[in-house]
């Protein structure tokens, strides 16, 4: 059951990462991109059931990786695909109330798919507003589940092929069941930051 309730834990706390590089100075053309992240999770709880069994647990993502392709469009949008990589520790465990000091860790997959929209300004520091769907999963457990994310950033080019960015990043969860296991709604957050290779 505590593998269960770890990799719950994984997949629960690495939907927050969902940050899309965006905006890059007036110089820019539209066009694809490469993008890559890196960031770290603030500890959130996960509540739940397996089997019946009811269950809490508090998990933070502790890396937090990802990589994808981009097109930003001449409009000042950007949509992108990225494949994701959440590694989560999980400090304690509370079952049918009675809690467990445990220390455990495991892993959480992805792909999300985001839009977001840059906001221009003269300055060479442009904030974004993004939004995005993800569906994340685990080597032991079956099943899928799926979140939405908000997003806002600043990014600033250093080049012109080379941007990067930074985002705080908000995930909600809705209440999901897949197979045995169910697990309540929850909010999770997180910081990235990373960069933009222009094709």
């Amino acid at each position: 059951m505590f593998r269960k309730i770890l990799i719950v834990s994984a997949i629960t706390s690495s939907a927050f990462i969902s940050p899309i590089s965006i905006a890059v100075a007036d110089t820019v053309d539209s066009g694809l991109y490469l993008t890559a992240g890196k960031g770290k999770g603030f500890e959130n709880s996960v509540h739940g059931s397996i089997n019946g069994t009811e269950f809490s647990t508090t998990a933070q993502i502790t890396d937090a990786n990802e990589i994808g392709i981009g097109y930003e469009s001449a409009n000042n949008w950007r949509f992108e695909a990225k494949y994701t990589k959440a590694n989560s520790d999980v400090d304690s465990v509370t079952v049918d109330g009675t809690n467990y000091d445990i220390h455990m860790n495991g892993s959480g997959y992805g792909v999300q798919f985001a839009v977001a929209y840059d906001l221009e300004n003269d300055s060479k520091f442009i904030p974004y507003l993004g939004g995005s769907t993800k569906i994340s999963w685990s080597d032991d457990v079956d099943g899928i589940s799926t979140s939405y994310g908000v997003d806002i950033g600043i990014s600033a080019p250093f080049f012109d092929y080379l941007e990067f960015w930074g985002a705080i990043s908000l995930s909600i969860l809705p209440d999901q069941t897949n197979k045995d296991v169910s697990y309540d709604g929850t909010i999770s957050s997180g910081l990235l930051t990373g960069l933009r290779i222009r094709l």
